[in-house]
């Protein structure tokens, strides 16, 4: 496990405003191990993400291909009924004498254990001729046999999920068993109470000592197998979690990122990038989401654009494809070539916590400056700003838009940030490409949107795109205003 610093801090806050929280919304593990591995999400070392990584991308494989649909449908239901015996085994492990309950739920984890083994053998037997990869990954999945401590709480070989302290597991008590049904059949004939026949009473205190010390006997034997139980849980809960990220890759249409460590990586590409909140969406209203291509070098890249310009979900959504690369997942998008960072800054405005004029501006610079600091540490960072002093006059706005676009310049982190400022310096510089050229200018509001064309294309900064002025002209605006407008602007 690695850990990876967030502005904002709360992560809660940073999955919410990036996407990330419908994406967790979408994953579906089986198990309940698998439940609190999404629910306590962390970041991975480099390590665990190329494994993980290479792991979803072969049972992505394997969903993909009808051949083996038989195979993952029982393999889900059986880890739908997987029990979680973490404390059990703990208990277990620390010498304490399991309850007949315990026992029980453990019987049922062997069961299913023992199932799943076996399922996963033969699924990776038959899919390793088609997907020889297969082969390299196998270990990973591979659970260990657990037949013997189910022999244990199996003691007539029957491996049905119930447990009771079987006969055979002590004579004396298969004796007392049955000297108590004689005097029950006895008392029965009779139509007399066996609960106060003095002998059936003896037997059954010598009945509960005897099932006491079965019990013992039989967790300390198991007890002996804690480290193959242990395991156990982890490659069924691993398996879950991958097996659950390669369906979210399926049904999302997700890419494995090609993630490089922090000398390895001068630029971040990332191309038909898309946001599946945004995109599933606009496709319950009947309309296509447009995917976008963007490339961030170190320093900083800048974007200009118009309010409402997709600017903003550019930005978000590149925090989240970095973030689910980071968590081992594939990502929105059609390629990607990212860094492995320290850190993910996204300063953005949060709409579920307003704040207005001077208080917004101050909220805002602070973490820009949390940011600018991690920077300066020379840590290997995703700094993310949209609309900087978005609430701050024309005049003060553009300054200090200059002035953040300056100092993370100097900067060895990848930024981005986007402005809709025209007058902003900065080498590396695209603007959204904008309204598409239209005859009819009768159209109503919610038509604008379909007019966009929001691919990123270089700018120069040399023409400032008059955006506001077509959306008048689109919208049939009194022509008065229009002319107003354009006569103010040839004055500039």
């Amino acid at each position: 496990m690695s850990t990876i610093m967030l502005i904002p801090s709360k992560r809660e806050d940073f999955e919410r405003l990036t996407g990330s929280a419908y994406i967790k919304e979408q994953i579906a593990p089986k198990t309940p191990m698998g439940h609190i591995y999404f629910k306590h999400l962390q970041p991975l070392s480099a390590e665990k993400i190329d494994q993980h990584l290479e792991d979803t991308e072969v049972l992505l494989s394997i969903l993909k291909s009808p051949v083996f649909s038989k195979y993952i449908e029982e393999i889900e239901h059986d880890l739908e009924c997987v029990i979680d015996i973490s404390h059990t085994l703990k208990r277990l492990s620390d010498g304490n004498v399991l309850d007949e309950i315990e026992l029980f739920e453990l019987k049922n984890f062997l069961i299913v254990s023992e199932n799943l083994r076996r399922k996963i053998e033969a699924l990776f037997s038959n899919a390793s001729q088609s997907i020889p990869q297969i082969l390299s990954i196998e270990q990973r999945f591979h659970i260990p046999d657990l037949s013997k401590p189910l022999d244990i709480l199996d003691p007539e070989g029957l491996r049905i999920p119930t447990f009771y302290i079987y006969d055979a597991y002590d004579e004396r008590l298969k004796e007392i068993r049955q000297k108590k049904r004689t005097i029950l059949k006895e008392e029965l004939n009779k139509f007399a109470d066996s609960s106060d026949n003095p002998q059936m009473l003896e037997l059954t205190q010598r009945e509960h000592e005897l099932e006491a010390e079965v019990l013992e006997k039989i967790s300390m034997s198991l007890k002996t197998y804690s480290k193959a139980l242990s395991e156990a849980i982890d490659k069924v809960q691993y398996l879950d979690v991958i097996l659950a990220k390669a369906r979210l890759a399926n049904d999302l249409n997700l890419s494995k990122p090609n993630l490089s460590g922090y000398d390895n990586c001068d630029k971040i590409k990332i191309t038909g990038m898309f946001n599946p909140q945004l995109r599933n969406e606009l496709e319950k209203k009947g309309k296509n989401y447009q995917p976008v291509d963007v490339t961030i070098e170190e320093g900083v890249t800048l974007i200009v654009g118009a309010n409402m310009s997709g600017k903003s979900v550019v930005l978000r959504t590149v925090a989240l494809i970095e973030y689910m690369a980071l968590l081992g997942f594939f990502v929105p998008a059609k390629n990607s070539v990212l860094p492995v960072v320290s850190a993910i800054a996204l300063v953005t405005e949060d709409t579920q916590k307003p704040l207005s004029g001077l208080s917004s501006f101050a909220s805002e610079i602070l973490m820009i400056d949390e940011a600018y600091k991690i920077a300066k540490e020379k840590r290997k960072a995703l700094i993310l700003i949209d609309e900087p002093a978005r609430t701050t006059n024309p005049y003060e706005g553009s300054a200090i838009v200059n002035a953040i676009v300056k100092a993370f310049d100097s900067t060895n982190c990848w930024t981005l940030i986007v402005t809709h400022f025209d007058d902003i310096k900065c080498e590396r510089r695209y603007r959204v490409k904008g309204l598409k050229p239209v005859q009819n200018t009768n159209l109503l509001l919610k038509d604008i949107q379909d007019l966009m064309d929001y691919s990123l294309i270089p700018d120069n900064g040399t023409s400032v795109p008059k955006e506001a002025l077509r959306v008048m002209e689109i919208l049939n605006i009194s022509e008065d205003l229009v002319y107003e407008a354009k006569n103010n602007l040839r004055k500039k």
